[in-house]
């Protein structure tokens, strides 16, 4: 039986889809690594720690985020997904805008919050099209090239932020009243923010994919449903959330100060770092995804129900040794060379992670299962990594910024081997919850129709 067939969209539509999505989520990761090239700034400015500013990359965005994402999660499960994007795109953008017009700390805090807000409609609304867009054997593929919005868009925070400090002392000042006048790198906030409103529309030109694999009358199950779904497969589920969240606490909180280190060990330019940085992850960033989606989709093709699993799990053996290695690297372009192979290997799982969720769940589930996903990776990841790097920092070494490199030694030696340990727990768990959806879909589509209202 064809795609089309089958009632997945036309190739060059799912396709299309894809890349629009892409494009969104390269805007949404911007917006939130914006900060990080601006670290040094909006400490001296607003005289901080670096606990602080680990709070504020971190949590000030995370919990929002992560809260949001339920509440999203139950709205993409039965109502427009392409509405819930569009609203939150414009949301997040306009914070990111307004973000400029802080004058205090807990100003920062609160924009932030708001920047997570709108964000949490994208992950499981999109993740919900997108499974409805490509057959299984595809879909790992397709899910890692939307997810190259991770390195792309922080690639581009980068490259983009550190030309626009420098483009921003040269656009005039922003009078908003009298006593409100964006100056200097506030502005940048603006004119990363501003055109994220604008690229909402585009999410009405195309035509959202009918829901498959459903399960009972197509509406949105019960939350004792879900629990009870989770409950029964939460060996598999846990491995993949815990799993990818500490890998994440290492990417994330790494990238969150990686301006800052480059600044204090080699005299580098928030400009330069940011173009070096930005044009080293727009490379091996979407390496890394390609990567993950290929051994994951190969592994599955040729039979490993715990394909994803053993895919995951290359990250951590990937990057484990260049992360311990490049903080002591005094040569400054092989300190980015052995950083440039870390980061191929810390952006292999995000595709193959969504893809494996998606495999073991039912459709009516999938956005909500997303959030409780992204609400792990949240918490461990972008919201523990910047912090504890901070608070290493600050209560280990004293809060001297010459000795961030310990931090983030000490982040990867813990990160890494509980990484690979939480894959080898739920590696045979998943390939059993695997097996065991694709059982059920099976039975669904042999069914009579009057089976299929009843199941």
């Amino acid at each position: 039986m064809s795609e089309q067939n089958s009632g997945y969209p036309k190739p060059a539509i799912a396709w299309y889809m894809v890349i629009l999505l892409l494009i969104i989520y390269t805007f949404s990761f911007i917006d939130r690594q914006i900060l990080g090239l601006l670290g040094k700034e909006i400490i001296e400015e607003f005289q901080i720690s670096l606990t602080q500013f680990g709070l504020l990359t971190g949590f000030a965005f995370a919990i929002f985020y992560a809260a949001f994402g339920l509440f999203c999660a139950r709205i993409a499960d039965s109502k427009s997904r392409r509405g819930l994007i569009a609203l939150g795109l414009f949301v997040w953008s306009l914070m990111t805008a307004a973000t400029s017009t802080a004058k205090s700390f807990t100003g920062l805090f609160l924009f932030r919050m708001g920047v997570g807000v709108g964000e949490a409609t994208l992950a499981p609304a999109a993740n919900s099209l997108l499974a409805d867009s490509f057959p299984k054997h595809k879909l790992s593929t397709a899910l890692s090239v939307y997810s190259m919005g991770i390195p792309v868009g922080t690639a581009l925070a980068f490259m983009v932020g550190g030309s626009v400090i420098g483009l921003a002392d040269n656009v005039p000042d922003i009078r908003l009243a009298e006593d409100l006048i964006i100056t200097g790198w506030k502005k940048v906030f603006v004119m990363v923010g501003v055109p994220g409103m604008a690229l909402a529309l585009l999410l009405w030109s195309f035509k959202e994919p009918s829901r498959k694999g459903t399960t009972g009358a197509g509406g949105a199950l019960p939350l004792s449903d879900v629990a009870t779904h989770v409950r029964n497969k939460m060996r598999a589920y846990s491995s993949v959330c815990i799993g990818v969240s500490l890998n994440a606490a290492l990417g994330f909180g790494s990238a969150t100060f990686i301006a800052i280190f480059f600044q204090n060990y080699h005299n580098m330019t928030a400009a330069d770092i940011g173009l070096t940085f930005g044009s080293i992850t727009i490379f091996t960033g979407p390496a890394g995804l390609l990567l993950g989606g290929y051994l994951a989709d190969r592994w599955y093709k040729h039979g490993r129900k715990d394909g994803h699993i053993l895919a995951l799990m290359a990250a951590p053996l990937g990057y484990g040794i260049p992360s311990l290695v490049f903080p002591f690297v005094s040569d400054t372009t092989t300190a980015w060379i052995v950083l440039g192979t870390a980061n191929i290997f810390i952006n292999l799982p995000s595709g193959v992670a969504y893809a494996s969720l998606q495999l073991i769940t039912p459709n009516q589930m999938r956005g909500q299962i997303i959030a409780m996903y992204v609400l792990c990776t949240t918490i461990i990841g972008y919201g523990m990594g910047p912090f504890l790097l901070g608070l290493f920092t600050d209560q280990l070494f004293g809060g001297d910024v010459m000795k961030l490199h310990l931090s983030l030694v000490l982040l990867a030696a813990i990160t890494t081997p509980l990484g690979i340990a939480t894959f080898l727990w739920g590696r045979k768990a998943y390939a059993r919850a695997l097996t065991e959806e694709e059982t059920r879909l099976s039975d669904n589509e042999n069914a009579t129709p009057s089976e299929k209202k009843a199941a």
